[in-house]
């Protein structure tokens, strides 16, 4: 006996004298008896024994389901809430809960997703899509999948079914929706190119503005940093100026007191040499005092004699001013008594060397008396 399951239960071949059941991979398996009904365990994968005696018509079975995730693809035609018609494919995924297979068996039956999930998921999508306009379709998508989601689960609760996500493959729109879309995605194009042009122009005048401004900053800060720089030149040039001041006036003051300590020397100098020198000349007056003998003092007498009585003058001496000039015509003297010219009388000599007779006659030029010229020669000083 062959039979068929349909809604992903797989298929179990029982023949007679057939004693058992293979379970598939990725399924599980409730075993019906048909003396003692279905058993609540759920079969694993694998071999499962059944009975010894295996009549054709009451002979166990085992009620195998797919418990892999399935998906089921739905194609839904529905309103936007503009009234604009829309045609979606979505992909339903889902599974069976394997603690609750019994049932789900008893229950629902085996062909679960017929009897229950697709139509739930169509009343879901439509409802929930109604509630939307078909702009939202295209970027909102992801939350309508999860507000479809949300209402199959709400609807199919305690059907003993495990629903896994929900998918939004494609929406096909009615022509005037899609002239309306490509002009809407049109104008949003040529917007956000018009938007990026103002963003980038506005950009390009702030940078502009934000280049000026650095501009503007760095001038004047190197400005700044120039005024600062040729101030702080002018104040050491200042500085130095006044070093230089001070300097010169301490040189000055150094020449100064040079030049003063100098002749301050020099006039010390000076003194000291008139000192000597006046000692020197009072020394030698001394010396030459001491050394003047009465023939020495006789001689400058004569000499002053001569000196006094100037050029052509005769002067005669003790006794020989008595003789008379007849005697001597050619003397001097007598030749002044009779008018007979001179002689050119000699250069007066500074130094005569007396003569050794006593009584000599030594003409001098004067015109005052011996003993008035005597006294002057004696006491010169």
């Amino acid at each position: 006996m062959r039979r068929i399951v349909l809604g992903g239960v797989a298929l179990v071949a029982l023949t007679s004298g057939c004693s058992g059941a293979l379970v598939e991979p990725g399924h599980r398996g409730l075993l019906f008896d048909p003396q003692a009904g279905l058993k609540h365990e759920v079969l694993s994968p694998g071999y499962h024994h059944l009975s010894t005696l295996c009549l054709r018509s009451a002979c166990p079975r085992v009620d195998d389901f797919d418990v892999t995730y399935s998906t089921k693809k739905e194609n839904i035609r529905t309103t936007s809430s503009e009234g604009l018609q829309m045609d979606l494919h979505l992909a339903l995924i889902y599974r069976p809960v394997i603690s609750e297979l019994y049932e789900l068996d008893t229950e629902v039956g085996p062909n679960y997703y017929d009897e229950v999930v697709g139509p739930e998921f169509r009343s879901a999508a439509r409802g929930v899509l109604a509630r939307h306009s078909y702009t939202e379709l295209i970027g909102k998508d992801e939350k309508i999948e999860d507000e479809i989601e949300a209402e199959v689960r709400r609807r199919i609760h305690g059907k003993h079914v495990e629903i896994a996500s929900i998918t939004m493959e494609s929406v096909d729109y009615a022509p005037e929706i899609a002239a309306a879309n490509r002009a809407r995605i049109v104008g949003e194009q040529e917007s956000t190119r018009q938007k990026a042009q103002i963003e980038n122009e506005a950009l390009r005048k702030k940078l502009e503005l934000q280049h000026s401004a650095d501009q503007a900053r760095m001038q004047a800060e190197t400005e700044a940093e120039q005024a600062k720089l040729e101030a702080t030149a002018e104040m050491a040039a200042k500085q130095h100026e006044l070093e230089m001041a001070k300097a010169d006036a301490v040189v000055q003051k150094t020449k100064t007191e040079s030049a003063a300590t100098v002749k301050i020397a020099s006039a010390r100098a000076e003194a000291e040499a008139t000192k000597l020198l006046a000692r020197a000349h009072a020394e030698e007056n001394r010396a030459q005092t001491q050394a003047i003998t009465p023939l020495t003092v006789q001689m400058h007498a004569y000499d002053a004699l001569g000196a006094m009585g100037g050029k052509g003058t005769t002067v005669l001496l003790g006794d020989w001013s008595h003789v008379p000039n007849f005697l001597f015509p050619r003397a001097g003297a007598f030749a002044n008594a009779y008018g007979a010219p001179l002689p050119p009388a000699a250069s007066p000599v500074t130094e005569a060397t007396p003569s050794k007779a006593p009584n000599a006659n030594v003409p001098t030029r004067t015109t005052k008396s011996t003993t008035e010229t005597k006294q002057k020669i004696i006491d010169p000083m």
